[in-house]
């Protein structure tokens, strides 16, 4: 098992940040009036949350851990555990917001498996090689999986002549067929 880690230094860089940046928020918007102080009030409560994301991921900072068979995820609020045959979808997304590039590796599973998964290449760990890296491993354990066996076909049991109508799709089983009585009865011959 490998595990994909966002950097500390990072982490603990950003975390004084975005808590100065709440109580700089929270200055404006007590000493001033206006749009701005409300804008202030928004930009504290966000920074609340980002905070919350630096402060979880400095105790843990594990974001996926990638097995022979599965992609094990690490979010804010838990982790979530995908076979490789339940990614739908892996690719990397760029968004440029402000003149700011960021990149994320985002992994899509099949409908039913959960939401969308998202790796941030800025906090990452060099030791992978960036973004790139982190998909190229995942992609080399996903084609290292043994091949599935050739499955075999399976018929559906027949019922018996005895059995009620749709005992197969309850999964109860036939009733059992009465033992034949032996000719001659408890110790008499011939009869």
């Amino acid at each position: 098992m490998t595990t994909v880690s966002y950097s500390r230094i990072k982490l603990g860089i950003g975390l004084p940040l975005a808590l100065g940046m709440f109580w700089l928020g929270l200055w404006v918007w007590s000493n001033f009036t206006g749009s701005g102080a409300w804008a202030a009030a928004f930009m504290a409560a966000v920074m609340v949350f980002v905070a919350g994301f630096f402060l979880r991921y400095l105790v843990d900072n594990r974001i996926a851990t990638i097995g022979a068979t599965t992609l094990e995820f690490h979010g804010l609020l838990g982790s979530r555990r995908v076979r490789y045959d339940q990614i739908a979808e892996m690719a990397i997304e760029v968004t440029k917001q402000n003149n700011v590039t960021q990149r994320h590796l985002m992994i899509k599973p099949v409908s039913g498996a959960g939401g969308k998964m998202r790796i941030a290449e800025m906090m990452l760990e060099k030791r992978f090689g960036g973004i790139e890296g982190v998909l190229d491993l995942i992609d080399a354990r996903e084609s290292a999986r043994p091949p599935e066996p050739f499955p075999l076909p399976r018929r559906a049991p027949k019922p018996s002549a005895a059995a009620p109508a749709g005992w197969n799709e309850r999964g109860a089983q036939p009733p059992a067929a009465p033992e034949r009585a032996r000719a001659g009865g408890f110790g008499r011959k011939g009869l």
